[in-house]
């Protein structure tokens, strides 16, 4: 496994992992806009992401086996270099779910955004996804709120813990 820049040449390995896992995804998270799902969609999508990536406000990054085919995604978002802090977000296709792999990930965002000099990541899961709670909390993510309905998932609210990392600690240079 390993984590790669997206890049345009992906379009056809990202409509595919996408679609395939279209309905396990929606079934936990916002659905993506239906143009999304064709060739076009997703060429776009990754256009929109290697400009924010280009202006240094987003890290996009596809989790790839030793096949290279994509088996997940994981990507720093709204990165604020002025305040040393990014979002940080990730899904894993279905029949990937529950080897680690989703852990191995973040515990190697986590170093790329040390190497970024980002000093805080935020993260999102919800009150019943567990699986992403353990994620979080095994690479050093310490809850810090509840928030109620902070999204909405088939039309129902959806409760979410908001947990923060500290990548690396602010030195005082003044000494």
């Amino acid at each position: 496994m390993e984590l790669r820049l997206l890049s345009r040449s992906d379009s056809r390995l990202l409509l595919l992992f996408e679609t395939e896992n279209r309905a396990w995804f929606e079934a936990h998270i916002n659905p993506r806009e239906v143009g999304f799902y064709s060739h076009d969609g997703v060429k776009q999508h990754i256009e929109e992401c290697l400009a924010q990536h280009q202006r240094k406000a987003m890290l996009p990054m596809l989790i790839v086996d030793d096949g290279g085919e994509v088996i997940g995604r994981i990507n720093l978002t709204d990165i604020n270099l002025v305040l040393s802090e990014a979002y940080l977000g990730y899904r894993v296709g279905e029949q990937f779910a529950g080897r680690g792999i989703a852990k191995c990930a973040v515990e190697q965002t986590i170093q790329t955004a040390d190497e970024l000099n980002i000093q805080t990541l935020i993260a999102f899961a919800s009150v019943d996804n567990i699986a992403s709670q353990k994620v979080l909390t095994h690479n050093g993510f310490i809850d810090v709120k509840y928030r109620a309905n902070f999204a909405e998932v088939q039309g129902n609210g959806i409760d979410c813990i908001e947990y923060h990392k500290t990548v690396k600690e602010k030195h005082d240079t003044l000494g």
